[in-house]
């Protein structure tokens, strides 16, 4: 057990951590950087480890320091759920309850936990109290609690409950971490003249009072958006704030991992690597728990000891003593107490984030995984090996280790390729496009400590960061993991001022804001253009920006490119933002004018292109002219429904839209094959000769 009483909450503060944790932009000049990211990067590693210095706010466990503050801190858990009414759509099986209950199975018991539901108004679901046998039934319970709807959406409120608990204070003992889930914005009862403005004000008091407020408590926010309909912008700046986990959850094993990422950071587990559905366990191991994730459909996996022993659901009343197993609809959770040393293997469908957890002196032990990563900024990872309270002296079984970090996409990792394709197809997979590259350095070893410079993330999204070592103890396989999820975003966050997306009306301005707590506005300076035009961009206070916008008719759509001249350390690089689109649903597109030619592009292929459009206008003039030739007809037709499929995607995600505009289309293709038909069976006149 002492790894996992290593693994316990610490007080370590972000800062203690920001002194070691030091970025390596260039940890490997044989990676390139990315379009997005440009600039002198000729520095060396230790370099560059000076200047652009990583600062990680994770306040969850620091499992390096071996203290025994450190083993008798209990995670403490608070859950703030969205009850309100919009949660009818985005939940309407009440998907909630099933991610509970997982959460619920896999908190140990030295936890303590409660649960507060909000809506116009905050119900204190479950009191936060210890975790045991008891509350885990309450808490089972609660599903039926979970859809009292109502209409309105206090978030601020619920946070602040969460965090305050029973003693209606948010000054507390200890860390503290709060799993927040939300499908929707700041919407509160308030008279319609005033609405807006109370809406804004309660937003503007989680960013600028309550945010820093619980991280100055040591209070952690992990965000959970339950649809894209969510204010993900503020739940991201929320959980930035605090050092938590972002994530946006849109299909059932979305929220389960969710959760279940939220859970990694409270209670950190020591893993074993799971790789094409086997696993090594070794005579350290005094137990081991397999979480196998699959779809709901699917049947329960059966897992098989090294000496050939099946383990199956199906013959539950013959498992062996030190066997326990519950199953759910979407995963297995398998616990073996004293098991076999060797290879292990499932059988049946493996899904994305399954896991197996062992119990053993030999850890692998780290300070938190940086819950956050910053696109264009490296970041450094060491962690130990350790045998309960002391540091492995095993020369020779350490000269036999090696291993990695990997930064994963999250439908790249867990299972085979072939499993992973399946888990894709049965909807077990989101995030997918976000984080393309898996990016792996080896890890450095120095006796049983190990340390790795990572190179700076090259795109945006949600991710898995691993640390797998491997090597021989006593001539048998040895491996250790450490796994968490993160997410990459840009560092500066760009949103809107004024407008109203509801009625389609664009923002008058952008505020930008700096995420990564080294960029203010004396080392970052920043360019915004808008359709090829420079716009406006003014200090609006030590870590903002102000973007003038100009008028933009309701129906166009437009992006705003904005790039940022970063000077840290006596190094600058130039870091793109991802576009910033005004009136994104809006009916037509505006032109990009802000493309950069492309290297060895010529003036001539840039004609073909203007001259294609031109022809498209002919073909238009032409049919109006009656002078149409029949051999442009389809060029014509299909230029038409290209403008209808364009319209559809950018018009609205609903089937009902993208059906008007086929049939509109469908109703003009029809049109001209009459013009066309009655053109062929017109009877030509006879042109009389003049007499003479």
């Amino acid at each position: 057990m002492a790894a996992l009483m290593l693994a316990g909450i610490s007080l370590a503060s972000p800062s203690a951590f920001a002194e070691q944790a030091l970025s390596a932009d260039n940890a490997s000049a044989s990676e390139p950087m990315s379009g997005s990211v440009s600039g002198p990067v000729d520095e060396s590693p230790s370099e560059q480890a000076e200047q652009m210095p990583f600062v990680a706010r994770d306040v969850a466990s620091d499992a390096v320091a071996v203290g025994g503050s450190a083993r008798d801190i209990a995670p403490d858990l608070r859950m703030a759920i969205d009850v309100s009414g919009s949660m009818k759509h985005n939940d309407p099986t009440n998907l909630r309850a099933s991610a509970l209950d997982l959460l619920v199975t896999l908190l140990p018991e030295r936890s303590r936990a409660g649960l507060w539901g909000f809506g116009e108004q905050v119900q204190p679901l479950l009191a936060l109290g210890a975790v045991d046998a008891g509350w885990k039934q309450a808490a089972r319970g609660l599903e039926g609690r979970l859809d009292d709807y109502e209409q309105y959406t206090d978030l601020e409120a619920g946070l602040r409950a969460a965090a305050e608990g029973a003693d209606a204070s948010i000054d507390g003992q200890g860390p503290r971490q709060i799993i927040l889930l939300s499908d929707g914005m700041v919407d509160l009862r308030e008279p319609s003249s005033e609405k807006a403005a109370s809406d804004s004000a309660s937003r503007q008091r989680i960013t600028d009072e309550l945010t820093p407020q619980l991280a100055a408590h040591n209070i952690t926010v992990h965000t959970v958006a339950l649809s894209r309909n969510a204010d993900i912008d503020l739940l991201q700046q929320v959980a930035d704030g605090t050092g938590g986990l972002a994530t946006v959850a849109e299909t059932p094993e979305d929220l389960l991992r969710a959760f279940l990422g939220a859970l990694d950071r409270i209670v950190p587990g020591e893993l074993v690597p799971l790789e094409d559905k086997r696993f090594t366990i070794d005579g350290s191991v005094e137990e081991f728990t397999a979480l196998v994730f699959h779809g709901p459909d699917d049947s329960a996996p059966v897992l098989i000891a090294p000496d050939g022993q099946r383990y199956s659901l199906a013959d539950k009343a013959s498992l062996p003593e030190g066997v326990r197993w519950e199953h759910q609809p979407r995963y297995d959770l398998i616990t073996v107490t004293d098991p076999e040393a060797g290879q292990w293997r499932i059988e049946g469908q493996v899904g994305v984030d399954s896991r197996i957890t062992v119990v053993s002196d030999l850890a692998l032990v780290s300070r938190p995984l940086p819950a956050t990563l910053y696109r264009g900024f490296g970041y450094s990872l060491a962690a130990s090996l350790v045998d309960g309270a002391r540091d492995v002296a095993e020369q020779d079984f350490l000269a036999t280790l090696d291993g990695n970090a990997r930064l994963v996409p999250e439908n790249e990792g867990g299972a085979d390729a072939k499993e992973e394709s399946a888990a894709r197809s049965a909807g077990m997979a989101a995030d997918t496009g976000v984080v393309t590259t898996a990016q792996q350095r080896g890890l450095e070893r120095d006796g049983a400590e190990f340390s790795v410079n990572m190179p700076p993330p090259q795109q945006l999204g949600g991710a898995r960061l691993t640390l797998t070592i491997k090597g021989q103890r006593d001539g048998a396989p040895f491996a250790r993991q450490l796994s968490q999820r993160t997410s990459v975003v840009d560092p500066l966050l760009v949103e809107p001022i004024g407008g109203n997306a509801q009625n389609a009306t664009p923002p008058s301005a952008l505020e930008v804001s700096a995420r990564h707590p080294l960029l203010n506005t004396a080392n970052t300076q920043l360019d915004a253009t808008l359709q090829g035009e420079p716009l406006s961009v003014a200090e609006a206070g030590e870590t903002r920006w102000r973007i003038e916008l100009p008028p933009l008719e309701r129906d166009v759509s437009a992006d705003v490119q904005i790039s940022a001249r970063i000077a840290l350390g006596g190094s600058s690089r130039v870091i793109d933002l991802a576009p910033y689109t005004l009136n994104e649903n809006a009916a037509r597109r505006a032109a990009n004018l802000d493309r950069s030619p492309i290297e060895g592009e010529s003036f001539g292929e840039i004609q073909g292109l203007d001259q294609a459009v031109e022809e498209k206008e002919d073909l238009n003039d032409l049919l109006m002219k009656g002078r149409l030739p029949i051999d442009k007809v389809p060029a014509l037709i299909s230029q038409w429904f290209e403008g209808a499929s364009d319209f559809a995607q950018r018009e609205a995600e609903s089937p009902q839209s993208r059906m008007i505009a086929y049939v509109v289309a469908g109703v003009i293709g029809l049109l001209v094959v009459i013009m066309l038909v009655r053109r062929m069976t017109r009877k030509p006149t006879q042109r009389e000769e003049p007499h003479v």
